[in-house]
């Protein structure tokens, strides 16, 4: 009787010094804070100087409301390696403005051929040849002007680059003269 007496009070030790006992279950506050905003009457003019009592300034809750606003869209300038990707029989994106000079790729993520080539009235200046699923092709666009481009496999698929020098284009740096 002695052994187990000696191992039930073993085991409620070991039960004691292991910590089993369920943690207590972290409960959900929910704190409402209202922030006071001191109100202070609108002073009165008058043409005659007077005493006036003013009350003592009063606390009242404040209700604060968030206005989201749609940024306005500006072509900017690029000045380095731009990109179109092939996406979905698309170009994406499907019109750009850039600086002269500025390298431009084509990169074909569809799982299908593509080609690029130059049309309306520069015509001739760019063919990629087939661009296959993966790889890219590019050009760099020295002139000046408004250069359509399309798949000729696809003809939906069409784009354009406007290539303008820095002062004409909206958000490019002044030009700066020695």
């Amino acid at each position: 009787m002695k052994k187990f007496i000696g191992l039930f009070i073993f085991v409620i030790a070991l039960v004691l010094i292991s910590g089993c006992t369920q943690p207590a279950q972290p409960v959900a506050v929910t704190t409402t804070v209202t922030t006071p905003v001191p109100t202070v009457p609108t002073p009165v003019p008058t043409t005659v100087p007077t005493t006036v009592a003013t009350p003592e300034p009063t606390l009242m809750p404040t209700t604060v409301a968030t206005v989201l606003s749609t940024p306005k869209i500006t072509l900017v300038p690029q000045t380095k390696k731009t990109i179109f990707y092939m996406r979905n029989n698309t170009f994406v994106p499907t019109e750009l403005t850039v600086l002269p000079g500025t390298g431009i790729s084509w990169v074909n993520e569809d799982s299908i051929v593509h080609s690029v080539k130059i049309t309306g009235i520069h015509a001739g200046k760019f063919n990629s040849g087939e661009i296959i699923p993966g790889a890219s092709s590019g050009n760099t666009f020295a002139d000046e002007g408004v250069f359509d481009f399309a798949c000729p496999d696809h003809p939906d698929m069409k784009g354009k680059i406007v290539v303008k020098a820095g002062a004409s284009v909206e958000g490019a740096p002044a030009i700066q003269t020695p």
